[in-house]
């Protein structure tokens, strides 16, 4: 058997279409069984949070059953896969029974696509008649958590070898500043601060700081896992986007706008961040920078990986997101595994070599880079 592939795991959110990268980690999971993979660290925000945490709390548990130790990395991923199958199922359960008119609705659309619905204007009238409160598919994370993930933060915390190190981000409200909640400190309520969206929840108080989705400033958060990959000496980074940088039409009512207002400020700071990382890498390639001191770790590229599927995600609609109907969330899995299916042969054969991202093309287009020196920036 060859050498294993290290990555970390950079997972985004997005309401009900982060089960989108439950397919992909599923597929995924499957390498790590046959130890063509090993994860050095795992992040997200919002439900790419909920993933994360599933995700290393299932290969903790997978680490813990006993077997012998050639067959580790299979009982972890068997651990993991199992995990993330059980938070999907709680949302889809608890928010059956919270009779969620969305739910109701998803289940009658050829395509999933509930945007001009009764139900979908339901949503608009009582996001603009109402206060910020737990509502959506957010209302049942608490007992999602308390079913699915009964020991977090205590099972986080526990060492052990090829365990990932877990990220999860909240944005602090009062500050505008990434809050990272890390391994054993991931607890319900910094779950739940991940994932909280203004218009419709209350922040969360932890500690005395309150508490936004941690989107706003990064979804995914890119740089912590760029520092987790050098500390392990790894340098290949997998990210998993649920939310598409590109849709047709203008947003009309109110809810529209605030979803794409949202998608595009998301999007953004992951933007950002991958045209810092894709700038260091064009330094480092040409040799402009140089190590650091003795003891600490050299600086090195780190080749990022996109696994994405943003026509069919576009198709879904807005409204979607927060219809977490166990039909829809198995159709998101299954795009989540053809996704992966494309693209990991692609992936795979660059690891530990290039990018097979093409970024300079993204930040090229997205960020008008090039506008200044062709001289066809508009006044």
């Amino acid at each position: 058997m060859g050498r294993r592939k290290r990555i970390a795991l950079a997972l985004q959110g997005g309401g009900t279409h982060g089960a989108f990268a439950w397919g992909v980690l599923d597929a995924l999971l499957e390498e790590v069984g046959k130890g063509t993979i090993e994860l050095v660290a795992v992040g997200g925000a919002s439900t790419g949070a909920f993933n994360a945490t599933a995700l290393a709390y299932g290969l903790h548990e997978g680490a813990a059953r006993p077997g012998p130790a050639t067959a580790a990395g299979r009982r972890m991923a068997d651990g993991a896969r199992a995990k993330l199958g059980e938070l999907w199922e709680a949302v889809a359960r608890t928010a059956f029974w919270g009779a969620n008119p969305l739910v109701a609705a998803i289940g009658l659309i050829p395509g999933w696509n509930i945007d001009d619905t009764p139900a979908a204007r339901w949503a608009d009238v009582a996001a603009g008649t109402s206060t910020p409160q737990d509502s959506g598919i957010s209302n049942h994370l608490s007992a999602v958590v308390r079913e699915v993930l009964p020991e977090i933060p205590a099972i986080l915390a526990l060492p052990g070898p090829g365990l990932p190190r877990l990220v999860v981000a909240a944005t602090d409200v009062g500050e505008c500043r990434r809050q990272l909640f890390i391994d054993g400190a991931v607890s319900p309520d910094a779950l739940r601060a991940s994932a909280v969206v203004p218009a419709s929840l209350r922040p969360v108080e932890i500690g005395g700081r309150h508490y936004w989705d941690g989107g706003f400033m990064g979804n995914p958060p890119l740089t912590p896992l760029v520092e987790c990959l050098r500390e392990a000496d790894a340098e290949d980074l997998v990210v998993v986007t649920s939310s598409p940088l590109h849709r047709d039409g203008v947003p009309r009512t109110p809810h529209q706008v605030m979803d794409r207002l949202t998608e595009l400020t998301f999007n953004a700071g992951l933007i950002h961040e991958v045209n810092a990382i894709e700038t260091i890498n064009r330094m480092i390639d040409a040799g402009m920078i140089k190590d650091p001191p003795p003891g600490q770790h050299p600086f090195r590229r780190v080749n990022l990986h996109r696994i994405h599927d943003d026509a069919a995600m576009a198709e879904l609609g807005i409204y979607s997101k927060e219809a977490p109907a166990w039909d829809f969330l198995a159709h998101l899995r299954d795009l989540g595994r053809a996704a992966f299916q494309r693209s990991w042969p692609g992936i795979e054969g660059a690891l530990g070599r290039e990018s097979s991202w093409d970024t300079k093309a993204l930040c090229d287009q997205v960020l008008s880079r090039a506008a200044i020196a062709r001289g066809t920036a508009v006044a």
